[in-house]
């Protein structure tokens, strides 16, 4: 009896060995087999890196071999082969005449023949302007300060031309200005010249800037127009002298309005120049004056001394 319930334990024993033997080799089946998957995954996940890389290298081989027949393709093709090629579209279309065919032994022409057709230019040599082109640029330009260029200012910016030939280059301006109809003029005012509008051609001035506004002299301002033109080239101070208040507001404004021209002049025993005044020929024209010499004739003892 006992030996049978030995028996029966080690048989006991032996099947739970057996089932943790079974349990064991099962584990290690499934170890092994997850082990194959994931190398068979990275195998496969290597492979198709691989691919996708010999593929770009195959891509990349491609397009750079395209670039390059392309830009020797670029390389080959100028616009000459473009002008060539619509010059045989034409010719094709009938639209334009056959080229000549080539003299054989003509060859391509070089730069040399090239030159040697181009007729050599000749330099025209640069004339020195005349003395009546500098006398009519200067006048046209006119003093900075807006004053009366005087002979002797232009003679001094030409070479060996006297103020009395400046006189007689401004009178054959001015008759060229007259044959030809020319809208500006050369005037000549107490001291100087000035080019000015011609009268001719007054009402192309009114279009630009309207009709000039009528300005009433006061009796003061004729009273002092007066003096300066009987007495030409008086100084303010004598002006003043004689009226018995001052005068230099009312000089100034005559100035400004161009009925007067003042120029610094140095008498006889002065140490410096003194402003004295002129009547201009705008003054002339205003009272239709060909000259002071037209002047009403007045009693000498009447002028103040």
């Amino acid at each position: 009896m006992d030996d049978k319930n030995t028996d029966d334990e080690e048989r006991e024993g032996k099947a739970e060995v057996d089932d943790e033997l079974v349990d064991a080799l099962d584990e290690s089946g499934e170890d092994e087999a997850e082990d194959e998957a994931e190398d068979e995954a990275e195998d496969e996940a290597e492979d198709e890196a691989e691919d996708e890389a010999e593929d770009e290298a195959e891509d990349e081989a491609e397009d750079e071999a395209e670039d390059e027949a392309e830009d020797e393709a670029e390389d080959d093709f100028s616009l000459d082969d473009l002008g060539a090629a619509y010059a045989e579209a034409m010719v094709e279309a009938g639209l334009m005449p056959e080229p000549p065919p080539v003299e054989e032994g003509g060859g391509e022409a070089t730069d040399e023949d090239a030159a040697a057709d181009i007729a050599p230019i000749e330099e025209q040599p640069i004339e020195p302007p005349t003395p009546e082109g500098i006398v009519e640029a200067a006048l046209f330009i006119g003093h900075p300060e807006n004053k009366p260029l005087t002979a002797k200012e232009l003679a001094r910016v030409m070479r060996d031309v006297s103020p009395k030939e400046v006189e007689s280059i401004i009178e054959s301006l001015n008759a060229i200005y007259r044959e030809d109809g020319h809208a500006m003029r050369i005037d000549k005012e107490q001291g100087g010249y000035r080019m000015l509008l011609s009268p001719e051609v007054d009402a192309v001035r009114r279009v630009f800037y309207g009709k000039v506004r009528e300005a009433r002299l006061s009796q003061v301002a004729l009273e002092i127009l007066a003096l300066v033109a009987y007495q030409p080239g008086i100084s303010a101070p004598d002006l003043s002298n004689q009226r018995g208040r001052d005068c230099g507001p009312l000089l100034n404004q005559l100035v400004r309005r161009r009925l007067l021209d003042v120029t610094r002049e140095k008498a006889e025993g002065e140490g410096r120049a003194v402003p004295r005044y002129y009547p201009t020929q705008r003054f002339l024209n205003l009272f239709g004056l060909g000259s002071l010499e037209d002047l009403p004739q007045v009693d000498e003892d009447v002028l103040p001394m």
